[in-house]
């Protein structure tokens, strides 16, 4: 069932003394003339996330064809009904380009704490920039102009929808401590997929790009209920009900969350709307588990030896030759050593915390198996985030995902083959200067033998 929220009223009134019937425009109209009646209605209450509007809410209209305008409708919360301005913020519209039929608009509705920035136009469409947050449109909608006693009304009915199978997730303040200097919250979230809303073409569609599941979404303060907090925004994986886990990941300091009522089933064809509670699970460093029996609990970043700590995703980290617990220095001499695994004071992992080992080839042959039913190379390679790429891996038991950034190696002094990903295991081939390393780069990704005086990744694992 359709549900209008609220109507707009135009901003100038029609002669109130003229007699004349109004009759619709023909060919161009002349814009510094003209005045909006436009009906806001949200088109399916089931699946807009937000259901009111608020004072200061904004909606852009775009019209086709033209370039150079748009029209910023802006609620007013204490008349309950809308003021409309144009690109420069003036009443009048002569830079519009409009004609009484045959064309189209859009609309775009964003929360300002999500974009608080004017669209530019670039390459056939108005742009916001990326914004990983909700948003609400109406695309390709007609319209008519009527004309009366010298006043030319454009008429039309928009009706805002979310994205399909968006989900929005907000945490009060009172459940976690704000982020210090130079830190951001951002959750990781089980069938929760992150997505970017780019721009709209002028009287046309929406362009939408969505990122790869398991990858962490960038939060945003706001209100719900009368309570601070940060949101959440997300497309949910595929149809029926599943549960969530979730994880809120404080960067760049060794302490992490966890939704203390981590599972919430939810069906994928009607969004959610919930606050969460979170739980403490400070641990120097940040580790999942991929659920599969015997399976070790892995880091979500590579290992900074300096700092003693895990890095985000996204970070290469610091690169170590096989054997060495400090960070590479080309002047050194290769480790020889034939321990299988290596020993603890070899260990990098292990001497920047004791609950810490570099994996063996065992636990990477049995995360990257094919035929392993516990686990998969699920999402494959990707080049999200502005970084030189990685691999996503997803567990087929309980959803959570991996990132492995192909930070490139050091070789002879040189960072080199900086779109591949290479990890030292701490298992030896046998063979003087030779050790089992993961190596990946677009499709291929498999064990091979690396050379002892390279400088590779080392990602942690731990019981």
């Amino acid at each position: 069932m359709k549900k209008t929220i609220l109507f707009a009223a135009a901003v100038l009134a029609l002669a109130a003394c003229s007699k004349e019937i109004p009759m619709n425009q023909e060919g161009p109209i002349d814009a510094s003339k003209l005045v909006f009646n436009i009906d806001v209605q949200n088109a399916d209450a089931t699946k807009g996330v937000k259901t009111a509007w608020e004072d200061g809410d904004d909606v852009y209209v775009f019209f086709e064809d033209n370039t150079t305008q748009y029209v910023k409708m802006t609620f007013d919360g204490s008349s309950s009904s809308w003021t409309y301005a144009d690109k420069d913020g003036g009443t009048t519209y002569a830079g519009l380009t409009l004609t009484a039929s045959g064309k189209k608009l859009s609309a775009v509705y964003m929360p300002d704490f999500v974009c608080s920035a004017a669209p530019t136009y670039d390459t056939d469409e108005w742009t916001f920039g990326d914004v990983y947050g909700y948003y609400q449109s109406a695309q390709a909608v007609s319209y008519t102009v009527t004309s009366e006693s010298d006043v030319n009304t454009l008429i039309a009915t928009i009706r805002l929808e979310a994205p399909g199978a968006i989900s929005q997730i907000f945490i009060p303040s009172s459940e976690y401590a704000a982020p210090g200097s130079g830190e951001e919250y951002v959750l990781t979230a089980t069938h929760f997929i992150q997505f970017a809303f780019h721009g709209v073409v002028p009287g046309g569609a929406v362009s939408q790009g969505n990122i790869a599941n398991g990858f962490p979404l960038p939060a945003f303060a706001g209100t719900l209920g009368g309570e601070t907090g940060l949101y959440f925004w997300g497309l949910l994986e595929g149809a029926g009900e599943y549960d969530f886990d979730f994880q809120l990941v404080k960067r760049n300091a060794e302490k992490k969350y966890a939704i203390s009522s981590k599972s919430k089933s939810v069906h994928a064809t009607v969004p959610s709307r919930f606050a969460a509670k979170l739980t403490d699970l400070t641990d120097n460093g940040n580790f999942v588990s991929l659920g599969y029996a015997g399976g070790p609990l892995w880091a979500t970043g590579n290992l900074d030896k300096t700092n003693n700590k895990i890095v985000g995703p996204l970070e290469a980290g610091q690169y170590f030759m096989y054997g060495y617990t400090t960070p590479y220095n080309s002047g050194d001499p290769y480790y020889s050593g034939m321990e299988n695994p290596l020993s603890t004071d070899h260990d990098a992992a292990y001497q920047a915390n004791n609950a810490w080992r570099i994996p063996t080839k065992a636990q990477f042959d049995a995360l990257i198996s094919s035929t392993n039913t516990a686990s998969v190379w699920k999402n494959g390679w990707t080049s999200i985030g502005g970084s030189n790429g990685g691999y996503f891996i997803t567990s087929k038991v309980n959803g959570i995902s991996l990132f492995l950034a192909a930070a490139g190696e050091y070789y002879n002094g040189l960072h080199d083959l900086v779109d591949y990903g290479f990890y030292w295991s701490s298992t030896p081939t046998g063979y003087a200067k030779y050790a089992n390393d993961l190596r990946f780069q677009n499709g291929l990704i498999g064990m091979t033998d690396g050379d002892c005086s390279s400088g590779f990744s080392v990602r942690p694992v731990k019981n």
